[in-house]
């Protein structure tokens, strides 16, 4: 007697250990997700850059050079226009190629975007190493942003945002002027200034005044 049911014990844990556990969710995952969701998904505007002036509204801004990605290269641009107000609006970017980020040789462009705090990087590609890009705009209306809702971002081509690393930003509202310092660049596309309607960043990026 003892002998079958020991044998029915027995048997009970291996058709449950047996059991199909294809729909148990993992505790640990589902709480995770979320958050690390949030920091690409949450609500945002491009700023827009000051219309311009009639005289300036067929300009556009852009640079071009031919880069042998064994030995790297520099990129800088200092431009500006008069808006439609008649104030100056001023562009910085330099972007800076180290050595051994792409191999063969590459003709790298960037161009101002037409209506917004952005700069276009061309062609589309990913580096083996990281890129550094300090950019700046001057003359910009932000008077109705927050100092703490600025970001300097990744866009798509589909306007999904993604947070990149960089030493930190500087914002100072009535000159109009951002300033990203050492954004890390690790492939090209768009980047350029949001502004974020909730802030889901766990390490705010430092900003200066």
């Amino acid at each position: 007697m003892k002998t079958s049911v020991w044998g029915l014990l027995l048997l009970s844990v291996f058709l449950i250990g047996c059991e199909d556990t294809s729909n148990i969710i993992d505790p640990i995952g589902t709480s995770l997700s979320p958050q690390f969701e949030k920091i690409t998904n949450f609500d945002y505007e491009l700023i827009p850059l000051p219309p311009r002036s009639p005289l300036w509204s067929d300009s556009i801004f852009t640079i071009s050079k031919v880069i042998d990605g064994d030995i790297g290269g520099r990129l800088i641009m200092e431009k500006y226009y008069i808006a439609a107000n008649g104030d100056s609006i001023s562009i910085f970017a330099d972007l800076i190629i180290p050595e051994g980020t792409f191999q063969g040789t590459e003709t790298i462009s960037m161009t101002v975007d037409n209506e917004f705090a952005a700069i276009h990087f061309l062609p589309s590609m990913v580096f083996e190493d990281t890129l550094k890009l300090f950019q700046s705009f001057k003359g910009l209306d932000l008077s109705n942003y927050s100092n703490a809702t600025l970001d300097f971002v990744f866009i798509d081509d589909e306007g999904n945002i993604e947070l990149i690393k960089k030493n930190g930003i500087q914002v100072n509202v009535p000159q109009g002027f951002v300033r990203v310092q050492n954004a890390k660049i690790l492939h090209f596309s768009r980047y350029g200034w949001v502004r974020k309607t909730e802030n889901p960043i766990f390490c705010p990026t430092p900003v200066f005044y």
